[in-house]
């Protein structure tokens, strides 16, 4: 576990912690300060010369002349200049070269992938049958109440899951199925066509195509395995009960329902906060602050609540994360069958409407996980008026972003959910944090301890304290959209349930949001 945290991104290409950022910056001002005392050094010499107020028993260039005590701090005030600029470049071309050596390792991460995903899928129908009997046998012990080495290694071994290493291994696996398909079905070549060219079929195309084999299933045989479906939401209320009355309706409310007054978030670390977990009820959490007529909203989204496959009345479930995936795929577009986007980003709009907020008005939504993912939906969407995003262990790095709409991505080292989005595309609006939360060798009750909201809290604060100018310049553009940059500004709260339309009646509908 470490304090502090690596940033990359933002529209540079040089990776390293806060605290080296913090560094060059503080010598930057130094070197700004030392050379405003060089140039009076020079006005006082250059005056005391004009004045004729040399000694004239020592001479000028006597040691105990005043102009020779100018020069000579004038030449010591150069030189403290020098240094701290060679040490400012320095440090600022150390973090170009970490950058760089990042690039390289990630890019041989890729062409290894690329083949070992070749070797994987032309070894399928061994290992695929392997893994078949494996798990039946896995299946019967457990009836049985017996323990087999398999379940015993998965939970001895379960660390195995928070390794650097491993992480990095699914998001070079997320970014090969085209790799794995080819060898599959035999074709020589495919991985170094894959490594001239690059991935014809990353993360989101692959989403894609799940999803649309999924839609076709379901048009079949009525599966609603990955088939996602019209959305409602309804409002919750301080004792934890759905309020009904708000219904399906699309329209905004005459008056909207307001649970109670809200301070203005001060920092990362209480919008991080305020993001609901998987107990609270709610997924959605909206807040307006401004007056009537100039609203500005965050939205809070929390993770994912439902691990299946099976569509069902939870909206924050894998069939949303999925769609949310795809939505960064060009391919999708080609989908005929299913919803346009997830039913968790449909039931934020719904709620953002219900709640009373109109087209164009400022938004920033900031989410964990599955809720992250939706969060950078909404700032790729030109019909909102998105300002900022916070995505906290969600996997974004293919999210598309509008120019101008920066989105803090906060990763943590051991966590492999970001990394089930692959390796996305640079973006010079994606600002990336990192940081390793976890102690090496220690055991946690937790399978994805790093995954833990709790985790992301504690990093969000620390960020709050970073000096880095691009972390500082996002916290001030929030401070500035809520009006109240030492947090005493106040808003209007409501909290909001998506739920999923399952109904046989409702799986026909067409596509849309």
């Amino acid at each position: 576990m470490d304090d502090s945290l690596t940033v990359s991104g933002g529209g540079s290409t040089a990776v390293a912690t806060d605290a080296l950022y913090a560094d060059a910056a503080r010598l930057g001002g130094t070197e700004a300060i030392v050379a405003d005392w060089s140039e009076r050094a020079r006005v006082i010499g250059d005056g005391l010369r004009v004045l004729a107020l040399s000694e004239p028993a020592a001479g000028p260039s006597g040691v105990f002349s005043v102009d020779w005590g100018v020069a000579a701090a004038r030449t010591r005030l150069r030189e403290a200049e020098g240094s701290a600029g060679w040490l400012r470049r320095s440090l600022i071309e150390s973090a170009e070269r970490y950058g760089a050596t990042e690039r390289a390792v990630d890019a041989l991460w890729r062409v290894g992938g690329s083949h070992l995903a070749w070797l994987i899928g032309a070894a399928a129908p061994i290992w695929v049958g392997g893994v078949v009997l494996a798990g039946a046998a896995e299946v019967g012990a457990r009836a049985i109440g017996w323990r087999t080495p398999l379940s015993g290694w998965l939970g001895d071994e379960r660390r195995l899951l928070s390794d650097p290493g491993f992480v990095r291994a699914v998001r070079t696996a997320a970014d090969s199925a085209d790799e794995a398909l080819a060898g599959l079905l035999r074709i020589p070549g495919a991985p170094a066509i894959g490594a001239a060219f690059g991935p014809s079929i990353g993360a989101p195309a692959a989403a894609t195509a799940v999803l649309g084999a999924a839609g076709a299933l379901g048009a079949v045989t009525d599966s609603r395995v990955l088939v996602d479906g019209p959305v409602r939401v309804v409002r919750s209320i301080p004792d934890g009960r759905s309020d009904q009355s708000v219904g399906p309706r699309s329209a905004r409310a005459p008056e909207h329902p307001v649970e109670g007054p809200v301070t203005a978030p001060r920092g990362i670390g209480e919008l991080v906060e305020r993001i609901p977990t998987a107990d609270a009820g709610a997924q959605i959490r909206v807040e307006r602050y401004g007056d009537a007529a100039d609203p500005r909203w965050i939205v809070y989204i929390g993770g994912t609540v439902d691990l299946g496959l099976t569509a069902g009345v939870e909206t924050n479930d894998m069939t949303n994360n999925l769609h949310g995936i795809a939505d960064d795929s060009a391919l999708d577009e080609l989908r005929i069958t299913g919803a346009e986007s997830g039913a968790g980003e449909r039931a934020v709009r719904l709620a953002l409407a219900e709640a009373g907020a109109r087209p164009g008005d400022p938004i920033i939504p900031v989410g964990h996980s599955g809720g992250g993912i939706v969060a950078a939906g909404l700032a790729g969407d030109p019909a909102l008026n998105v300002v900022a995003a916070v995505s906290v262990g969600g996997p974004v790095a293919s999210a598309e972003l509008r120019e101008g709409v920066p989105l803090l991505s906060v990763e943590h080292e051991e966590d492999l959910v970001p990394a089930t989005g692959g390796w996305g595309h640079p973006s010079a609006d994606r600002l990336t944090v990192s940081r390793s939360v976890l102690e090496s060798g220690e055991d946690y009750a937790s399978a994805l301890p790093a995954h833990e909201l709790v985790r992301y809290r504690e990093t969000a604060k620390l960020i709050d304290s970073a000096e880095e100018e691009r972390l500082v310049a996002f916290r001030e553009r929030v401070a500035d959209f809520t009006g109240d940059g030492a947090g005493d500004g106040t808003g209007e709260m409501t909290r909001w349930i998506g739920l999923r339309e399952v109904s046989r009646s409702t799986t026909d509908e067409p596509r849309g949001r």
